[in-house]
């Protein structure tokens, strides 16, 4: 249980410190651009990085 907690933390702090890094390289505003312009092309990357991250912590649980 403990360790179900922890990767689920560190997938949380794993999106965030991704969400900081796009803003960052790409200098973009994030929310700008996926809440005010519609940017799908960013969505659809930003959430297929999420599907990502998530699939490697599950698989880390599960094994």
């Amino acid at each position: 249980m403990l360790s179900t907690i922890v990767y689920a933390v560190l997938g949380v702090v794993l999106l965030m410190v991704f969400a900081l890094l796009v803003n960052r390289i790409f200098r973009l505003d994030l929310r700008r651009e996926l809440i005010e312009d519609q940017n799908i092309g960013l969505g659809v990357a930003f959430a297929g990085t999420a599907l990502a991250i998530a699939i490697i912590i599950a698989a880390t649980i599960l094994s």
